[in-house]
């Protein structure tokens, strides 16, 4: 550990000394010199309130006549066991995560970015960039997409795999999580018995917004956050790192090195990151101008360490999507302060539709840390951090034009910052439930003073004990049949890939044979709704085999997302218009537009639609439209819905402020014959061409 200066040349805590019921005090951690004058004790001396200080309870008295009682080695070790024992409930409860199986959710699209990764490292090129196809017309995902985890994935890939890579590093790195809050919690000077609740609490968050630090964010069953999943193992250590290095207690490289990881991990995430070393600079006022420097050069070095991503995303943000299906929505913008504080007092955010028990510890922490605010840095640290992100959780109806003041807020999506409050809340609750158990014990020992000298301590310790699981056993309860549940739904998933999913495959691969042009199986809650394998649709069976196509939409995917999400099933024209030459629907269906069958396997059939070619036309350009990445969509609307597509009559694009290519029509000429046709196409759509 990082030296300190100053007179206790020390460890910065004694472990033996935690003991509870041994007489002995631990030495004053650095941070009690900031405690004002009149509270007395010298540093390197115990205060006289020691559990004010320290987090653990105080030790009680020998009782008289009796000699000191022996140390169970083992006792030291409890925090250890505790966090250990919550890792194995993890591991057994998630397990159904290690299975491969398709994913319903936005893991399906880290899973075909991992792949592409793959690709690219096994052909021996660098794979932090190029044109990824597979996702609205495609995308250069990995040049405006925080892109770490799936190019670390793909090199895991390259090795093991990449599904089964995913799959066990999605398992790992949840069940896992504990050990990381642990140490995260250490490092911020908390005591063993801190972070030891802390992290025995982790697993439990349950949120009614929901896409904060709990299981569902990142399980099969539930959203598929992959990178903010990297992000969630970094965040806890880069607020550690940076502000030991901006309060003077540790280097500036680890700092800025996973700052800089939790950018290309997770830019969210790495934003939040960056605003919370400011914070470590305001709360220690008499250190302002030492402080601001050190910050400046962990943010700095932060910035240059993800620099790699950062300058091609900015340098060309103007093509990064800000489509309008993503604005003006809960999503986008979060909630507002009332209704996210409401759902703080009944419990919602750490306990939804289950006893409180994370809520009240956390509860409990926040008012201990707010008493020991002038004297104890940790608590002003973690309170902090937490009070940020809430303020960033409350979003734009709180905070309106406000947030312009923060570069970038544009594009941040505020409903997620509740991670930073669930982070905050897990440390909070960790000093809570310290404090409580000191608090119970004593006042058992107080209560049976009657009872036997050396019994009494064993009976208060059981006591807490007791009430320790009678409170958070119902919570692991939940947690288990959440798991229940989880296994039931990757079981029948699994049966139907072999099954289904294995016909849906063969019609893929037949298409490709055929020649180019994109698949189309359904898109959204439009036609195709309810076309599925076991639990996924059909559109999303089409990004895992890797094939060009139209219909899987999600906002903030590509710049044309916003365009295919208005495509027409049932116009023939925008088949041809989005190159949709194939569609794949179960043999009880019938194509909306004339197509010929060309396969049948099990439930599905394949389709080759009517006049439709390969990737390419010629057509004569008329006057431009004019968009920009927040509204192509939207202005490309009158043209999807007008006659223009089926007279080979296009508008190009005056985009972000460029102007248009010059158009071969004038307003209200005519075309004297076709533009031309297409003799020849190639296309390779897996390596971008």
């Amino acid at each position: 550990m990082h030296e300190r200066s100053g007179s206790h040349p020390g460890p910065l805590v004694d472990p033996d000394a935690e003991q509870v019921g041994d007489g002995r005090v631990p030495p004053a951690p650095d941070h009690v010199s900031e405690r004002p004058p009149d509270v007395g004790a010298d540093r390197g001396q115990p205060p006289a309130d020691v559990e004010q200080w320290t987090g653990a309870p105080a030790a009680e008295p020998e009782p008289e006549g009796e000699p000191p009682r022996a140390r169970s080695p083992w006792v030291a070790r409890v925090p250890l066991i505790l966090v250990g024992l919550t890792v194995v409930f993890n591991l057994w409860a998630l397990h159904p995560n290690a299975y491969t199986t398709t994913y319903a959710n936005d893991s399906s699209v880290h899973v075909s970015m991992a792949r592409w990764a793959e690709m690219r490292i096994s052909e021996g090129h660098l794979p932090f960039d190029g044109w990824f196809p597979y996702l609205d017309l495609g995308s250069s995902r990995f040049h405006h997409y925080q892109a770490l985890p799936a190019i670390l994935t793909g090199a895991a890939g390259a090795v093991v795999g990449t599904e089964g890579a995913f799959h066990w590093l999605t398992y790992l790195l949840i069940a896992l999580w504990p050990i990381c809050i642990y140490f995260s919690t250490r490092l911020l000077e908390w005591e063993p018995w801190v972070a030891a609740i802390a992290a025995v609490v982790s697993p439990l968050i349950v949120s009614q917004p929901s896409l904060g630090y709990e299981w569902t964010s990142y399980t099969w069953g539930g959203y598929g956050l992959y990178t903010q999943l990297w992000g969630m193992w970094l965040l806890p250590f880069s607020w550690a790192l940076t502000w030991r290095a901006v309060s003077g207690r540790g280097r500036y490289w680890p700092a800025a090195l996973v700052t800089a990881l939790t950018i290309g991990a997770h830019l969210l995430t790495g934003y939040l990151a960056l605003l919370v070393i400011g914070v470590w600079v305001l709360i220690r006022p008499s250190q302002f101008l030492r402080r601001v420097g050190r910050a400046a050069l962990v943010g700095a070095g932060a910035l240059l360490g993800a620099a790699w991503m950062l300058v091609p995303l900015l340098t060309d943000a103007k093509w990064t999507t800000q489509d309008p299906f993503s604005r003006g929505n809960p999503a986008y913008d979060s909630f507002g302060a009332w209704k996210i504080l409401s759902w703080l007092v009944s419990g919602a955010i750490f306990d939804n539709k289950r006893i409180p028990i994370v809520t009240v510890l956390a509860g409990i922490g926040l008012i201990v840390c707010c008493v020991r605010w002038r004297r104890d840095e940790r608590a002003r640290a973690v309170v902090a951090a937490g009070t940020l992100s809430m303020l960033l959780f409350f979003g734009r109806p709180t905070w309106g034009a406000a947030l312009k003041v923060l570069p970038g807020s544009g594009d941040l999506f505020l409903r997620r910052y509740i991670f930073g409050v669930h982070l905050a809340g897990i440390v909070l609750a960790g000093v809570g439930a310290v404090w409580a158990g000191g608090a119970v014990r004593r006042f058992a020992l107080r209560v049976r003073e009657h009872a036997a000298g050396r019994w009494r301590p064993v009976v208060a310790t059981g006591l807490v004990v007791v009430l320790a699981l009678a409170l958070i056993g119902p919570a692991f309860a939940d947690r288990g049949v959440y798991a229940a549940r989880q296994f039931a739904w990757v079981g029948v998933q699994r049966n139907a890939e072999a099954t289904d999913g294995a016909d849906v495959r063969t019609l893929v691969d037949k298409a490709e044979s055929l020649g180019p042009g994109r698949l189309f199986a359904g898109q959204g809650a439009s036609w195709g709704h309810g076309y599925m394998v076991g639990f996924v649709p059909l559109d999303i069976e089409m990004l895992y085999s890797l094939t060009d196509a139209v219909g899987f939409n999600r906002p903030t995917w590509s710049l044309s997302s916003s365009v295919t999400h208005f495509f027409d099933s049932a116009d023939p024209a925008q088949y041809q218009l989005f190159d949709v030459r194939y569609i794949i629907e179960p043999s009880t269906a019938t194509p909306l537009v004339p197509a010929t069958r060309v396969m049948e396997r099990g439930r599905y059939v394949l389709y080759e639609v009517h006049r439709a070619t390969g990737y390419f036309d010629v057509v004569d350009a008329i006057a431009p439209i004019e968009a920009d990445r927040t509204d192509l969509g939207t202005q490309m609307q009158s043209f999807l819905r007008s006659a223009l597509i089926g007279e080979g009559r296009y508008p190009t694009v005056a985009f972000a402020g460029a102007p248009g290519a010059p158009p071969t029509l004038r307003a209200g000429q005519s075309a004297s014959g076709p533009a031309g046709k297409v003799l020849s196409e190639v296309d390779d759509p897996d390596d971008g061409r």
